[in-house]
């Protein structure tokens, strides 16, 4: 079998810069993929900031959004709404023990997180509720009088 790469010059990659291109790229997205799952609340290596999961679900006259957010007292939550943009800002804090450990692995994580999303249309921000039950904040979001959708009848002409 005829090889399209001279052998040569993939030794040559290999040594020169630490790896073939794909090698290199395989490298990087096992290493970001290993920070992730090791610290998902926290700050990536491009200084992305990545927030807890949301769902997010529209009926005719409101939006609802639902946050996971375990162990997060609902005092360290702060939603922000302007226009069509929820913002919602937190802090999980570790918990103090009087005596020292020695961990042996922590897969909880601890720290601040935001979150914003743009929403599919304009809210009253007057109306907007919030709730934290159990982990999970919802949060309602009644549309704005001119965004809600009108059915128009056609007539007969």
């Amino acid at each position: 079998m005829m090889n399209l790469i001279p052998w040569r010059s993939k030794m040559m990659e290999g040594r020169t810069n630490g790896g073939t291109g794909l090698a290199r790229l395989r490298t990087e997205m096992d290493q970001l993929f290993d920070q992730f799952f090791r610290d998902p609340w926290g700050t990536l290596a491009q200084g992305l900031t990545v927030g807890p999961p949301m769902d997010l679900a529209e009926s005719e006259n409101e939006i609802t959004v639902t946050a996971e957010l375990p162990g997060v007292d609902p005092k360290d939550i702060d939603i922000d709404v302007t226009g069509d943009t929820l913002t919602i800002r937190g802090e999980k804090k570790q918990e103090r023990e009087g005596k020292e450990r020695n961990y042996q692995f922590m897969e909880r994580s601890f720290g601040r997180f935001q979150r914003t999303i743009q929403l599919p249309t304009p809210v009253d921000p007057d109306k907007v509720e919030a709730v934290c039950k159990n982990g999970t904040l919802t949060i309602t979001l009644p549309k704005a009088p001119d965004a809600q959708r009108k059915k128009i009848q056609v007539k007969e002409g």
